[in-house]
């Protein structure tokens, strides 16, 4: 007598017909290699644009960054905008490149750095007897003191915050469910399990034959 119960056909045929790529992990997610699909291809049109256009936009978000105390702009704009020029580079050039070239310890110098900054800057009036920030009691004018929070610490900071969750969110989840992984191939027992009893296809499936699991 066969052990194969009404609908598992059924069910066998559907993950069959299931393209690789969009195998489930435990969790229901797709993994990152596999939602991606196709891997990273050199583009002869993107690249080169990506040379040009690089140089400004970067050159613009310092500009932002540097006139926000006198004009519209300021240090979280021009962080936003240097964070997305690496954005760009690394759709233009793979993402794993530009992780090789843009160490993480220089993400991290740039976020951990930024904060140590407006702290320093805004605890130096505190220590002569003002309030958190307050530009008059430094040593600087106060238009330089603003500018140096702006530059040195939001800039530094929201850039470094932006580009470790960028190059965080693409490493993809483990397979398992556990949180951030590498991106690399899903367990096939996970998946095999995830589809008998964690899939919406296993449900209709357990539906079907009377509730059963």
């Amino acid at each position: 007598m066969s052990d194969v119960r009404p609908g598992d056909e059924t069910a066998d045929d559907d993950a069959d017909d299931v393209p690789p790529h969009r195998a489930r992990d435990r969790s229901g997610r797709l993994d990152s290699e596999r939602r991606q699909g196709t891997p990273y291809t050199e583009s002869q049109v993107i690249m080169p644009t990506v040379k040009i256009v690089a140089p400004f936009a970067f050159t613009y978000g310092l500009f932002i960054t540097f006139h926000g105390a006198g004009s519209p702009g300021g240090g979280f704009q021009g962080g936003a905008i240097m964070a997305a020029v690496v954005f760009m580079i690394a759709f233009a050039f793979g993402i794993e490149a530009t992780r090789e070239w843009l160490a993480n310890t220089v993400v991290v110098a740039l976020a951990v750095g930024g904060a140590l900054a407006f702290a320093g800057i805004g605890l130096l009036p505190v220590a002569r007897g003002g309030a958190f920030l307050q530009y008059d009691l430094l040593p600087i004018p106060v238009k330089y003191g603003l500018e140096s929070v702006e530059v040195f610490g939001i800039a530094a900071i929201v850039s470094g915050v932006l580009m470790g969750l960028f190059f965080l969110l693409a490493n993809g989840f483990d397979s398992d469910g556990s949180g951030f992984g590498d991106g690399g191939p899903v367990d096939e027992d996970a998946d095999e399990l995830a589809g008998e009893s964690g899939s919406p296809e296993a449900d209709r499936t357990a539906a079907a034959d009377g509730g059963e699991r």
